[in-house]
């Protein structure tokens, strides 16, 4: 889901869970996963459809609180 997308989700009360986790292609990398209310799960991705990645786990806090999130689960 892009950034515009969940920030609009977020404001509507309608995410669930925020997890950053390692990356499925790349270990070294952390991705941000969302869960809506319904049960759906999606990554973050640019507006190139792209996964977005971050290559520290501070990088993906940075983005999150761009976002507007105040909490995140980290699985590693």
């Amino acid at each position: 889901m892009k950034k515009h997308e969940i920030t609009v989700l977020r404001e509507k009360n309608r995410v669930d869970s925020v997890k950053i986790v390692r990356s499925p292609s790349t270990a070294r990398e952390w991705v941000v996963l969302f869960k809506e209310i319904e049960g759906k799960s999606f990554f973050l991705i640019s507006d190139d459809d792209q996964v977005c990645s971050y290559a520290t786990l501070d990088a993906a806090v940075d983005e999150l609180d761009t976002l507007g999130f105040a909490r995140a689960e980290v699985l590693f």
